[in-house]
This record gives structure tokens, C-alpha cells and sequence, in this order.
């Protein structure tokens, strides 16, 4: 495995120096110092409210909280290529409440009321490519799991049609209006050199390699790997095709996502999982369906460090990635003007486990309005329950309100 990713190294050096000439352009918006780089810099934010409330089926557990929360973003512009970025995240406690009063429900999401997810310094080496190292947020980077990362990444876009993303991580958060799971959390599971999660042989540190190529309008292809020496690597392909005959008004389409996992760690096997999800697209209306299915066994059927994107319509995931798991989902959105709404639904059918039963349903009904520009809030309404287990049911509401700025 070393060996390849050497390879690899070689290759993205080669790419590197063998972009087109014309790429290597002074940059029109360059400052020329680097006070002017940040007297320059750009400043964006949120300022937010956050409330849920969850009712649970076994008694005297039903629990809260509220919070008011901040988010400032600052990046300076670029000089000689080089610009840095920084963004802090803060939470206020509104409300707290748990009925057998034995712990805080804020406190357990909130475990750091103030923090830095992104903290990082990029360089382009050419128009559209560069290289970012420290913290940042890789939602759109890569399919790593919860929101932040640590570590670093070039990214190659000089080629028409084709993206190209390889990087190392050591430790990722999730950091937003609902989570301050920061680095170095207490639950370690998110910092790589935790044996006790991911084995006495594994290394500190993932690799990973992303591709985007769209080699049609219609079709788009997302090939991916991700490997943690001593623990497991993933080595997966997401595919969308899109198709909209001529004058009828609708778009179909279908998503095929794959992933492989050969798993390092002692006790778990390799696995193969997937899912399929056709959808239809007419005007206001989109209608998507979908089946996953994950191994049986000891499988190791989701690292960690990998987001659980199968069932990307369900937003709870209690069941995802369970022994045997088979999930059948679909959602419905509606979208008119400033007001959007869906409705989800999935049912997961598993190995009996004695915590979570042998079956999950999942329900979600979600309603988004856009005040302003600049304003709008959400409301969103769970209802999850679980066959041959007791006391597991619970409903959920969760409402958010942001200013962005």
C-alpha cells in the first residue's frame, strides 16, 4: 500500500509541473503587501438560534436545549500567491433541560463553547490550483466524515471537466450551529492516534484521493480513496446521470455509489456496500428513491473517518451500517418561491442487535423559509422507531433562525 501512494506522490508531482504554461498567471487580484493583503481580507458571518427537544419512549428521559451562536470567517487576499484564512465558532447557552436532571443536555453537544475550525494558509501554484495546510472545512473536499479537518491537501483544476484532490488528515471535528466537537475532543474517536479506536498498529494519519470528472453534461464520476495504514482503506466510485429530454420539462436521474473496505483492524473482515437512488425532477417537485445494503458479519462496514453518505436523504443514521443492513428510503421536496419543504422516509432491516433491535424506521418532515436575503429559519420534526426492542422510540423537533452577513 505504501508503495502505491508513493506512486501516487510521483504522479501528482508529474501533474503538477506539467500543467499548461498559461496557467502560471499573476493573479489580477494580488495585493502588493501584505498589509494591503489584510487591510484587503473579506469577513463573513452568522449569527444564529438553535432549539430541539427530544421525547423519548422510555420514561423520564426526555431532554433540551437551546442555543445562540456566532460564526466569523476572515480571509486575507492574496500576495505573491499566498492568503490565509481563520474562522471562529462560538455558542451561548438559551436553555437546558433533562427530566431526571443527571446530566446537560447543552454540555453533551456542546462540549467547547469556543473554538477555531478553520485555521489554515493556502498557496496557488496556479489559476485555479493550490495547496491549503491546517484546518478546514471538507464538506465539498473530500468524503471524510463530519465537517472540519486537520492536516493538508492540493487540489489540481486546470483541466476542463476534471478535479483533482489528494491530502493527509490527522484529526476532524464537526463544528456548527448544533455540535462543538472540537479537536481533541473527549470522545477520541475523531483524533487518529487513538488506539482504542482504530487498533495498536494503526498510524496517526489518513491519506486520501479524490477525483471529479464529468466527461458528459450528463453523466458525472467521482472516484475516491482513503487509506489509514494499520486500520482500513476505502476505495470507492459515486456515479450521477442526469437526463432532460427536450421540451418535457423533466430531468431523471440516478445516483450509483461504492465503496470497498479492507479492513487492517483485528476482529473485523473486508465489506462491500452500495446504493442506488433513482430520482425525478419537475419543476417544483423532486422525488428521489433508494436502496442501500451493507455486508453481513464482522464487516467493517463504515471507518470511522467515513461520512455515512449511502442513505444521504436520512438525516438520524441510528441504524446505518449495521450487520446485514438493507435500507429502503425516499423523500419528496417541494420548493416554491422562498418556502421549501420535504418528507423522508427509510427503513432499515438488519441483524438483531441487542441495543437497536432488528429493524429502524426513520420519518422526517422539514420546512425551510427564506425571511430575507439574508434571513431564514428551519423546522424540522423526527419520528424514529425500532421493531423487537423496548424502550428505544423516541420524537424529535429541531428549529434554527440565522442572519448571514
Amino acid at each position: 500500500m505504501c508503495k502505491k501512494f508513493k506512486l501516487i506522490g510521483l504522479l501528482m508531482l508529474l501533474t503538477i509541473f506539467l500543467l499548461p504554461v498559461k496557467a502560471y498567471v499573476c493573479f489580477a487580484d494580488e495585493a502588493k503587501t501584505i498589509e494591503e493583503a489584510f487591510k484587503n481580507g473579506k469577513i463573513k458571518g452568522t449569527i444564529g438560534s438553535y432549539f430541539e427537544y427530544t421525547d423519548k419512549e422510555v420514561a423520564d428521559s426526555d431532554y433540551g436545549w437551546a442555543t445562540g451562536y456566532l460564526t466569523l470567517k476572515y480571509e486575507t487576499q492574496k500576495w505573491n500567491r499566498l492568503s490565509m484564512g481563520a474562522r471562529f465558532f462560538v455558542h451561548g447557552q438559551l436553555y437546558s433541560h433533562h427530566d431526571n436532571g443527571t446530566s446537560d443536555p447543552f454540555q453533551s453537544d456542546i462540549e467547547t463553547k469556543c473554538t477555531l475550525p478553520e485555521l489554515y494558509l493556502s498557496y496557488g501554484f496556479a489559476e485555479n490550483s493550490g495547496v491549503t495546510v491546517g484546518r478546514w472545512n471538507h464538506k465539498k473536499v473530500s468524503h471524510i466524515d463530519d465537517a472540519q479537518s486537520e492536516g493538508a491537501y492540493v487540489f489540481l483544476k486546470e483541466i476542463p471537466n476534471l478535479e483533482f484532490i489528494a491530502g493527509v488528515m490527522t484529526r476532524f471535528a464537526e463544528i456548527d450551529y448544533d455540535d462543538g466537537e472540537d479537536f481533541g475532543r473527549t470522545n477520541d474517536h475523531q483524533d487518529l492516534n487513538s488506539e482504542d479506536t482504530f487498533g495498536s498498529d494503526s498510524k496517526p494519519y489518513l491519506f486520501f484521493i479524490e477525483s471529479k470528472y464529468k466527461p458528459l453534461d450528463m453523466l458525472t464520476f467521482n472516484p475516491y480513496v482513503m487509506y489509514q495504514d494499520g486500520y482500513a482503506g476505502v476505495y470507492g466510485l459515486d456515479a450521477d446521470i442526469k437526463y432532460k429530454p427536450e421540451h418535457s420539462g423533466v430531468t431523471y436521474g440516478g445516483r450509483l455509489d461504492y465503496y470497498h473496505v479492507s479492513a487492517d483492524i483485528a476482529g473485523k473482515s473486508d465489506s462491500d456496500d452500495f446504493a442506488v437512488s433513482p430520482y425525478i425532477i419537475k419543476g417544483p417537485l423532486t422525488v428521489t428513491g433508494g436502496f442501500a445494503q451493507f455486508d453481513d458479519g464482522n464487516s467493517l462496514n463504515k471507518p470511522e473517518w467515513l461520512r455515512d453518505y449511502l442513505v444521504g436523504e436520512l438525516d438520524q443514521d441510528k441504524s446505518y451500517g449495521r450487520s446485514g443492513c438493507e435500507v429502503y428510503f425516499g423523500k419528496v421536496k417541494y420548493k416554491i418561491g422562498k418556502f421549501w419543504a420535504h418528507f423522508a422516509y427509510g427503513d432499515y432491516n438488519y441483524n438483531y442487535t441487542s441495543s437497536k433491535g432488528d429493524r429502524s424506521q426513520e420519518c422526517e418532515l422539514q420546512f425551510g423559509y427564506k425571511l430575507t436575503e439574508n434571513i431564514d429559519a428551519n423546522l424540522r420534526l423526527f419520528d424514529v422507531q425500532y421493531d423487537n426492542v423496548d424502550e428505544k422510540d423516541y420524537q424529535k423537533v429541531e428549529t434554527r433562525i440565522r442572519f448571514k452577513f
